[in-house]
């Protein structure tokens, strides 16, 4: 299959994600953590598909041939990029467009409740409002984010804590083979130094015997001849 209809393919799962969870909003309601999380990350792999499309489009459309492309596929992909960026562009507008929603009909809440004090400020002040509980929102994201960081920091600290133990106690098992092995090499070279030494004297007595009798021949030799 070709890996630009596999991305393609990918880029429009995303886009019926990111329309599932504009969808499932609430009217009248500030889109939920999981909601607002969902969205932005999606939102994002998309922006970088798209992207990854326009790369691969500029390398086919520079060398088609080498592709097996003609004119007509690169226009096809052209025109899909094209739909591809409109969907991105009306996706983020929906999104921001149903919070700006959400935010007004929360003020006109605030102004017509009749048992609450009025307002003095008017819609400012729940705009105001509702912009610092997303700020603190925001916090708790990064905070959350920070929190899951530090816990894969630490699960990697223990593993790389638990392979340096037992790395050390691989390195303690072969210094104490290497102690055994080093200690059986000096026996065994006392071994044959004592033998050598018991074995000198022997050695020698049959050297001068050897050489005896050779002179013994050769002095028969001489004679003989």
């Amino acid at each position: 299959m070709d890996p630009f209809n596999e991305v393609k393919e990918d880029a429009y799962s995303s886009v019926r994600t990111l329309e599932s969870i504009i969808n499932s909003r609430p009217n009248g309601q500030p889109p939920s953590y999981e909601q607002q999380h969902d969205f932005e990350n999606n939102y994002q792999e998309l922006q970088e598909i798209y992207q990854d499309l326009q790369q691969a489009l500029s390398i086919s459309e520079a060398q088609p041939s080498k592709f097996n492309l003609s004119d007509i596929d690169i226009s096809n992909r052209k025109s899909i990029l094209s739909d591809l960026n409109n969907k991105i562009s009306q996706l983020g507008n929906t999104w921001n467009a149903k919070q700006y929603r959400d935010v007004t009909t929360m003020s006109n809440r605030i102004s017509q409740d009749g048992n609450e004090e009025e307002n003095p400020f008017g819609d400012d002040a729940a705009l105001t409002s509702y912009q610092q509980q997303e700020l603190i929102q925001e916090q708790d994201t990064q905070l959350d984010d920070i929190h899951r960081t530090m816990m894969n920091l630490n699960q990697q600290a223990v593993i790389m804590g638990d392979e340096l133990e037992e790395q050390g106690f691989m390195l303690d098992e072969l210094d104490y083979e290497l102690d055994n092995v080093d200690n059986k090499l000096q026996r065994g070279m006392k071994r044959i130094n004592i033998f050598l030494e018991r074995n000198k004297e022997t050695a020698s007595n049959w050297c001068i015997g050897i050489l005896a009798v050779v002179l013994c021949i050769l002095l028969v030799l001489l004679i003989v001849v």
